[in-house]
């Protein structure tokens, strides 16, 4: 994220409407000297708030590239795949202020890959409420800005991904051969019942992943892929709670196949897994060498990309890829050469980027 954010409050909205209540980055009241004293810092924690409404506190490496390598010299990450803090996609603002942010964004990422470009690869984001100005923003990205793909919600405001208006972007996607990484929204699940997803973190631990394998279910159920045969979507979080309920999902297909994925031409969700296919993919942040094991069995090792959720709590923090790198167990399960592909190499395949790194042995 960026160390500072325009107050769209003040130009967009009322700050009593809470559906258009902006983010806004503050000093942390207990900064040491250093923020800049409006909205943002330069070197210290700030506070996230959603109009009036706190959010959470970031330390500086959410948004000082700086410090960020320093932890990634320290922890040996060599480079670092950037995207937007889910909070910010803004799906539910006015389009042309939160076009407006998108390209704030887009180019904030951008002209962080440009000062380090051996550290730092990006990706876009959209204000896909509409879908005609996210195609006009994804191009920009792409061809102007040169960021490597594109991360979206796992729904937009309401609609699932298989809704028919978020047709052409799938074509564009296509068309400019845009990776895209799906990331879940927790915290609207407090938004729409606090009771029930307020307590024990609930919309964080069990909410997210439940919204990812819903989001998966949808594209692999809709027939997006047939009529789209060349999009790549990477699913954050190991897919969610998606590979543990494959069984359970394809047994569905198999009696009740006019319910499940009846618009997908006859292609079961179970044939979009495994490592022969190249349009589905996960990460690896599963925080469990055994639930590793299964996702490896259920799509293959090829499939899947080092997730880390740097750098906030629900990552593997401090080391991010420890597990992959050095966990014993994983050890034994799976070969050197499998984890120096989902450590590296599947990521640069995920991503198109084989012609940067030609040179490098991963």
């Amino acid at each position: 994220m960026p160390p500072s954010l325009p107050d769209f409050s003040k130009s967009h909205g009322s700050p009593t409407d809470e559906a258009q209540s902006w983010m806004t980055l503050r000093p942390n009241r207990h900064s040491v000297p250093g923020s800049n004293g409006k909205n943002g810092t330069t070197s210290d924690k700030v506070d996230m708030f959603v109009g009036d409404q706190f959010f959470r506190t970031v330390e500086p490496n959410c948004f000082d590239p700086d410090v960020r390598m320093k932890e990634m010299d320290a922890t040996g990450v060599d480079i670092q795949v950037i995207s937007t803090v889910p909070i910010l996609f803004s799906y539910d603002k006015q389009i042309e202020p939160a076009a407006a942010l998108a390209r704030y964004l887009n180019d904030h990422i951008a002209s962080v890959c440009y000062e380090h470009p051996h550290r730092f690869i990006g990706l876009a984001t959209v204000p896909l409420q509409d879908v005609s100005s996210s195609v006009i923003e994804l191009k920009r990205a792409k061809l102007e800005l040169g960021l490597k793909g594109v991360e979206i919600g796992t729904e937009i405001n309401g609609r699932a991904l298989d809704h028919p208006d978020f047709e052409p972007f799938w074509a564009a996607c296509e068309d400019l051969d845009v990776p895209i990484f799906v990331h879940p929204l927790g915290y609207e699940l407090e938004r729409e019942n606090k009771a029930r997803w307020g307590c024990y973190w609930s919309a964080w631990l069990i909410g997210m992943p439940s919204e990812t394998a819903l989001a998966m279910h949808a594209l692999l159920s809709c027939g997006i892929l047939v009529r789209h045969p060349k999009l790549r979507f990477c699913f954050a979080h190991a897919g969610g709670a998606y590979l543990p309920l494959l069984g359970r999902i394809q047994h569905g297909y198999n009696c009740r196949p006019d319910l499940v994925a009846h618009s997908s031409q006859g292609v079961s969700p179970q044939s979009y897994l495994g490592s022969h296919q190249h349009n589905i993919w996960i990460d690896s942040l599963v925080h469990d060498p055994d639930l590793l094991e299964l996702i490896c069995k259920k799509i293959g090792p090829d499939r899947i990309v080092m997730g880390s959720d740097y750098p906030f709590p629900l990552g593997e923090m401090p080391v991010p890829g420890e597990m992959l790198a050095s966990n014993e167990e994983v050890g034994e399960l799976l070969s050197k050469e499998a984890r120096a592909r989902m450590l590296a190499r599947n990521a640069i395949e995920f991503l198109g980027l084989q012609d940067m790194f030609i040179q490098h042995k991963f």
